[in-house]
């Protein structure tokens, strides 16, 4: 009898939504994981740090999965793993959780097809709210983040694009302002788009003269 209630419990189980946690830091999957396993409408998958891991533990099950993505893996941006995941595992949903100041990143998600974005300040109530939607079958975009989407402050530079921007006027490249971060390349690159539109100029010339004289 025992063995029967095992059986079914873990049926059941089977059918719900499985939930892959990745991140470049462990410490940030084993967070947003523990929140993942209160839910009773999912289940908590593996965790994985860079893409290898993800296609692993995405290939290796069936079912509904829902993947929740930072913004970086340990060898990978926001946009390549996004790509990966919409040209290999096109069924699968996905929600991109990112800090507040990193606009970019959530500019990217969106247009690359992320089912929803959470910020990092809020996870603790909307990703659950968040997941519970995607599970009953709706893609949503928090207000938070809509308000960001839609203008409100978005003009404000972040703390990392005022880094970003002292650096290039300093004269360094892409590659040394990564180097001097800790960020990719593209990274940068990404940042750079953003602080483009917020100061409404199209070259990094611009920017800087812009960011020289005060007017950001």
């Amino acid at each position: 009898m025992r063995d029967m209630v095992n059986a079914t419990a873990q049926d059941a189980e089977q059918g719900l939504p499985e939930v892959i946690v990745a991140d470049r830091q462990l410490i940030v999957c084993q967070g947003l994981g523990s929140l993942v396993a209160q839910m009773a409408q999912v289940r908590l998958g593996p965790f994985a740090t860079d893409q290898a891991s993800l296609r692993k533990a995405l290939s290796a099950r069936r079912g509904p999965r829902i993947v929740i993505l930072g913004v970086r893996l340990a060898d990978a941006d926001l946009g390549r793993v996004l790509e990966m995941l919409r040209r290999d595992h096109a069924s699968v949903l996905v929600v991109v959780v990112v800090e507040e100041s990193e606009f970019a990143f959530i500019r990217t998600a969106v247009k690359a097809g992320a089912n929803s974005v959470c910020l990092m300040g809020h996870v603790l109530t909307t990703l659950p709210r968040v997941l519970g939607r995607l599970v009953e079958g709706h893609c949503i975009l928090p207000v938070d983040v809509m308000r960001r989407l839609t203008g409100e402050r978005a003009e404000t530079l972040s703390r990392r694009e005022h880094e970003i921007l002292g650096l290039l006027t300093d004269g360094l490249t892409n590659f040394q302002v990564s180097a001097r971060l800790g960020l990719s390349e593209n990274t940068v690159k990404y940042y750079l788009k953003a602080i483009y539109q917020k100061l409404g100029v199209n070259s990094r010339g611009a920017a800087i003269a812009k960011y020289v004289a005060g007017h950001y």
